[in-house]
């Protein structure tokens, strides 16, 4: 019984996922300065800072079922999206405590239009969406 139990905590740790094993399935960057000059470039107003640490299940969930929703990336396209760990140096800028964290930053004023912590639904999110566009200066 101990073996199984090793043995399940084992693969399930080899199946965790960092940001940067995430940033393909979104399309997403890993680079804070970088996103900004391809925001910039793009004429894009806003970023998503998406907050994650190995291992975390509603992680997962957030990317594969939320992110990955039509309606929520068609949300998304004006918005260039950035993966980072819980322990980076930026998730500390944004004071990241929990994940998933989600913040939405404004292009101009580099700051945080809007916060959600924790897994949403598609269309949960997708208010959250609007109400970090409401707040763009």
């Amino acid at each position: 019984m101990k073996l199984l139990l090793l043995s399940l905590l084992l693969v399930c740790n080899l199946m965790a996922i960092s940001a940067k094993e995430y940033a393909p399935t979104l399309n997403a960057m890993t680079d804070m300065n970088k996103a900004y000059a391809k925001a910039e470039s793009e004429k894009k107003h806003m970023i998503l800072l998406l907050v994650v640490k190995d291992g975390c299940h509603w992680c997962e969930k957030m990317v594969e079922q939320t992110l990955q929703d039509k309606a929520v990336k068609n949300a998304l396209s004006d918005t260039v999206i950035v993966i980072s760990d819980l322990d980076s140096d930026l998730a500390k800028i944004f004071k990241a405590e929990q994940t998933p964290s989600m913040f939405f930053i404004d292009v101009k004023t580099k700051k945080s239009l809007y916060e959600q912590v924790g897994y949403e639904k598609p269309s949960a999110f997708m208010i959250s969406i609007i109400s970090a566009e409401d707040n763009l200066e």
